[in-house]
């Protein structure tokens, strides 16, 4: 198969707005260290793209003064982004004077490991026996120390996470101990699935000690059935009694830290009125300080489409939206396509990922969907279904590095329009895994896009309301 290019559908930038001066608080007053004693940046980069050395090596010191994050300043100041991030943001107005010799917030990952495995390709490498994106899973607790002393007095915040369930590592809380010893001003920041805080003395030694002045519980579901879909090997039950345990230990002691976020993750399986109601009573009984619901495109076929940029539904949200994650009314993640690409050889196509919908105008009283997949020897073998609207159900050929045609007859009354189609993959390809690329994405069949659109949202007239949201909830 041809190396394919992503074909750049925005206007092409004059050289004033290419040059203009770039800015990133990430590279400017924060480091991120990985469990392995990596040195990198920003909370988007689970390969160490952006490596800028070892505390194995080099104190942090040294690191943060030195040449790589240097040459990462220069190239943002003169307008080139770096690869894969969209955290920078217009120099203007911005101070440009780094903080020395320390940063002001350090970002620290206890684990890479989780306890349970959420549908996410990057979640699911991280837990993969035979693929280390480490060179040790856990933070070693002499290097850990070793940091805390040379930069914990000269730090304002700890962002106790990144990727990984931070209280998965067995001296997680002694950890924590350790840094608030160390700067009793330090503010804390944690994250997790809230699963482990179940665990008896754990919520309550988080309170009794201080340790934690801010924590996210990620818990996308209001029962076992909406909240296993992505937290796979997950317990609801578990993530729910974790969070209580926390507010509870604050009420007995009579204390305000941590303030306690539930963040509720939206996907098309927990998006109706019903299920967000039910998450806005849960929100009050078990009275959490804050509670937002947020919009993830990964996997990309469990988006919301009722809840998306644009629909009613979305609006019916905002007075509770916390921020949306690469989410936007992109007409190709909407139809659980990924972006347009376009081969020297065989055009222009699209990946799907699991499921995707597409739309193809009927000719001479038939369709051709044409579909190609990995030449990959080593990638999983992949087949296609193709769903058709007049409840007809399709085995899909699938050709491997050219176009398997797909011609299926359509019923007199459907060849007037678009016909939709919706093509399921039983197994998706991961580029990571199978071959030398930093393209982490889930990837299905290849469809060809010459004479196919994108599915339009066919949830963006949906009646829905905040009113209503909030007379189920009572």
């Amino acid at each position: 198969m041809s190396t394919s290019t992503v074909v750049d559908q925005s206007p092409t930038p004059s050289p004033a707005q290419a040059q203009a001066p770039l800015h990133c608080e990430w590279l400017w007053n924060t480091v991120t260290v990985l469990c392995d004693g990596t040195v990198t940046c920003g909370l988007d980069d689970p390969f160490k793209l952006r490596n800028h050395g070892s505390l194995k090596s080099a104190s942090l010191r040294e690191i943060f003064a030195g040449a790589a994050i240097a040459k990462r300043r220069e190239e943002l100041l003169s307008g080139k982004k770096c690869f894969k991030c969209t955290m920078h943001q217009s120099a203007q107005g911005q101070d440009l004077t780094p903080s020395s010799p320390y940063p002001r917030r350090l970002v620290l990952e206890p684990t890479i490991k989780c306890n349970i495995r959420c549908t996410n390709e990057t979640c699911n490498i991280a837990n993969d026996a035979a693929f280390h994106l480490r060179r040790e899973d856990f933070m070693a607790w002499p290097l850990y120390t070793k940091l805390i002393d040379e930069v914990g007095p000269h730090i304002k915040r700890l962002l106790f996470y990144n990727y990984g369930e931070p209280f998965a590592h067995p001296k997680a809380l002694d950890m924590l101990a350790y840094a608030k010893k160390v700067n009793p001003q330090l503010g804390v920041t944690t994250s997790t699935n809230g699963i482990l805080l179940a665990r008896e003395g754990l919520a309550e030694r988080i309170v009794e000690e201080g340790l934690v002045d801010w924590i996210c519980f990620t818990i996308g579901g209001v029962d076992q059935e909406t909240y296993g879909r992505y937290h796979k090997a997950g317990s609801f039950e578990k993530a729910m009694i974790g969070m209580r345990r926390l507010v509870e230990a604050k009420r007995r002691a009579g204390k305000t830290k941590p303030t306690v976020h539930w963040r509720y993750l939206v996907f098309n399986w927990n998006d109706s009125d019903e299920c967000i109601a039910q998450a806005l009573r849960l929100r009050e009984e078990i009275g959490v300080d804050e509670f937002k619901f947020m919009l993830t495109a990964s996997p990309i076929e469990g988006r919301s489409l009722s809840r998306a940029p644009g629909t009613p539904g979305f609006e019916a949200l905002k007075p509770w939206l916390a921020y949306q994650d690469f989410y936007n009314a992109d007409p190709y993640l909407e139809a659980g396509l990924w972006a347009l690409e376009n081969s020297p050889r065989l055009g222009p196509f699209s990946w799907t990922g699991r499921i995707a919908r597409v739309c193809v105008r009927p000719v001479d009283g038939q369709v051709n969907l044409r579909l190609a997949k990995t030449t990959n020897p080593v990638a999983p073998a992949q087949t296609a279904k193709l769903r058709l609207p007049w409840n007809e159900e399709v085995s899909a050929n699938v050709g491997a590095g050219q176009w398997g045609d797909n011609l299926i007859p359509v019923p007199e009354e459907f060849r007037h329009e678009d016909v939709q189609i919706r093509i399921e993959v039983d197994q998706i390809f991961s580029p990571l895994r199978h071959t030398e690329t930093h393209d982490n994405r889930e990837l299905g069949v290849m469809v060809c896009m010459d004479g196919v659109s994108a599915a339009p949202n066919p949830f963006r007239t949906t009646e829905v309301s905040a009113e209503r949201i909030r007379g189920l909830s009572r």
